[in-house]
Formats: structure tokens, sequence, C-alpha cells
């Protein structure tokens, strides 16, 4: 018997159309619908052109400065908006370190990443300090048996959370990552990834040491914005 990882309630698989006429491995479910459903997936329509943000045409503010500070913008795709449910999700998962939790969205992500056109997929780091008090990448966890390479290294051993952190000291956080220089990125498409999107701050210096050392393109994604 299998159980949901959200609410523990057991789970009783039923078998899709395509599941049935098409043969080949079946996926495992790891949480029930009625947990699953208070997620809400973005729709991708009527969206800011950079950060995916609804109900904005063409490019947000955010983005549009973004844009006037480096020339260019992100093309970001959030999957799922931060809601209760998903503050709730990345509290138990990120913050109190239920690793196995990491099963609840890996499926989502398999399928938008296998949509996507990219030469190196690109996980956001966190610090040796954070590895060592939590034990794991929460990013690298949602990427389990998909091909990813750790290009980026965080430069700090140790930092405050962007979690405790205002919008505006957000924005102002100094460049924290360097890369790993045994790598070649010129001509190269890369997808970053990271677990949310808040500010894009984050996501922006990853871009921009990308972008310094040759690459062709780079789009990224979020688990949730």
């Amino acid at each position: 018997m299998v159980n949901c990882l959200l609410c523990n309630r057991s789970l009783t698989k039923r078998l899709t159309v395509s599941e049935i006429i098409f043969p080949g491995p079946i996926r495992k479910q790891v949480v029930c619908n009625a947990c699953f459903q208070k997620f809400i997936r973005y729709s991708g329509t009527n969206a800011c052109q950079g950060c995916g943000r609804e109900d904005k045409d063409k490019l947000c503010t955010d983005c549009q400065r973004w844009q006037q500070q480096y020339g260019w913008h992100l093309s970001h795709r959030p999957i799922f908006h931060y809601n209760q449910a998903m503050r709730e999700f990345m509290q138990q998962y990120k913050f109190q370190g239920q690793y196995h939790l990491r099963a609840v969205f890996q499926q989502s992500l398999q399928v938008v990443i296998s949509q996507m056109d990219y030469d190196l997929l690109v996980p956001i780091p966190v610090t040796d300090h954070t590895m060592k008090t939590r034990g794991f990448n929460q990013v690298t966890g949602l990427l389990e048996n998909i091909q990813y390479t750790e290009l980026i290294k965080h430069r700090e051993k140790q930092k405050v959370a962007q979690s405790k952190k205002d919008r505006q000291s957000r924005l102002k956080t100094k460049q924290p990552f360097f890369l790993d220089r045994n790598i070649t990125l010129q001509g190269l498409r890369i997808v970053l990834v990271d677990d949310i999107y808040t500010t894009g701050r984050t996501l922006y210096h990853a871009a921009e040491l990308c972008y310094q050392n040759g690459c062709k393109r780079v789009q990224s994604l979020s688990l949730a914005r």
C-alpha cells in the first residue's frame, strides 16, 4: 500500500487511457489528487515575456528594469504559483529537511524540461553551510533522474537566507557565484533551474556569469513563482 506523501492517505492508482493502450512503465503516483489540486499551475497565457508573471502584457515593470540594467532579460518559465499550499510544501521540504518530499514535483519538472531545447541544465547551488546543515540542495533533489551539470558554485560559505531579506535587500545582493572553469560555455544554450523565483536577483546573477563566459542563450525555470 502506498500513501500520499503530503496527507498520508492511501493511494489507489487509476490507469489513464494512454497507459492502458501504449506499452511502457507506469508512472508512480506519490500524491493524492486532493493534495495536488491545491497547487495552481501557471497557464502561460497573458504572461510577462520575461518572468512569466500572469496578467502582464509584454514585459512587466521588474523585467523592464532588468532589461535596462543588463541590456537583456531572462526568458523565465515558472510552473506553479507560490500559493499557501506551495509555501507549506517548501517549509516542510526545504526548511524542515523532509527530503522524501522531493518526489512530489519531480514528474512535473521532467515533463516541462523535456519540452525545452538546451545544451546544459544547470541548478542553482547552495552554500557549503547549507549543505552541511540541511544535507541537500533542494533544487538538485527536484531534478533526480534528470541529467544536469553543476556548473555554478557558491562563493560564500554561509549567507543570510533570501527568505529572510526584504525586496530591496535581495536586489542589492552582490554576485555570490563563480563558474567551474573546467567547462567551456562558448556558444552553449543554458537552462538555469531554481526552486522559487521571487525578485529574479539570484537567476540574473547566474545568467550574467553564463553570458560573460560565452553562452549563446540563457533561459530559466523555477518550480514556483
